[in-house]
């Protein structure tokens, strides 16, 4: 048990210091002023993206909402097996499975860094500031519902890989404003890989009538996936407002002694954990998951096909 202690509070370590890696290198990159408030998306396209949810939804209300439409996925089949007691309990209990399963894809940001820290969503995250997130797997995409105490304020889609069709950024953007309306670009200002300055476009912008806000981010650098990121405007400026405060108030210094809180430990057996890390090839996050097809996340109805059978 101690050696998978120490393995693990390692593979921690290493990914800290990939996300230390990430983020001074978001500090060199500048984002350019716009000129003017972002163009209108076509109100229609809004309404498909956001779907059934509402700004000011509960997390147990989106819950519902999810499971209503798991629970109507499985009528017409629990309905054809009638017949069959067997199968017909087999698919009610996939059901019960997959809606029980719905809450536990719940997560509370009450200030401990943990893996979602260095993952898809990290830029969004908002440490000990009444933050929340629920995801779900959709056939396309999957989607992360964002929460500030408990009232729903954004809603950030991942693409599966398959959507982007490889597509340059550039080109998929462009699809996107066919169906969304001309959009804004965004560029930021970054030192290369050889410390040569150059200019990267780095989100398209867009805004609502009814003051939400819409952006297509590029994480292909380290997640191969392009994301639309929809979110009520005033909340997002505000939780953003605080994200900054708190990383103004970061200690500076090594990562690996800011995750583990600079606070050395009386066990011996931890005393090399550094050491073991030291001289091993750290990966950025997504390095590996490149050879992946998708976003991998916990998926409720994965098991549910083979139930038909």
């Amino acid at each position: 048990m101690k050696k998978l202690g120490v393995s693990l509070v390692a593979a921690f370590l290493v990914l800290a210091a990939a996300q230390q890696g990430m983020a001074a290198k978001a500090v060199k990159a500048k984002v350019e002023k716009v000129r003017g408030p972002a163009p209108v998306a076509k109100a229609d396209a809004i309404t498909e993206i956001r779907g059934e949810y509402k700004w000011a939804m509960t997390t147990q209300q989106v819950i519902d909402k999810i499971n209503t439409r798991i629970e109507a996925g499985y009528k017409d089949r629990i309905a054809k097996t009638a017949a069959d007691p067997a199968r017909n309990d087999k698919l009610r209990k996939a059901m019960r499975d997959e809606t029980a399963l719905t809450k536990k894809n719940t997560v509370k940001f009450d200030g401990q860094k943990g893996p979602w820290d260095v993952s898809i969503i990290d830029q969004e995250i908002v440490q000990g500031t009444g933050q929340s997130m629920l995801f779900m797997k959709e056939p396309k995409s999957t989607r992360y519902f964002f929460f500030a105490n408990d009232s729903l304020y954004k809603m950030f889609i991942a693409f599966d890989k398959e959507m982007l069709e490889g597509k340059k950024f550039k080109d998929f953007g462009a699809a996107m404003q066919g169906k969304f309306g001309k959009a804004q670009e965004v560029y930021v200002t970054q030192n290369n890989s050889i410390g040569v300055k150059e200019k990267k476009l780095d989100h398209l912008l867009w805004r609502s009538s009814t003051g939400d806000g819409l952006k297509l981010v590029d994480r292909s650098e380290f997640y191969d996936v392009y994301c639309l990121v929809l979110y009520d405007a005033s909340v997002e400026q505000r939780m953003a407002a605080a994200r900054k405060a708190a990383d103004a108030a970061q200690p500076k210094g090594n990562m690996l002694d800011n995750v583990v809180g600079g606070k050395d430990s009386d066990r011996d057996e931890n005393d090399n954990v550094i050491d073991r890390i030291t001289g091993k090839e750290v990966f950025k996050p997504g390095d590996r998951r490149a050879a992946q097809q998708n976003i991998v996340v916990p998926s409720p109805g994965a098991p549910a096909s083979d139930l038909d059978k």
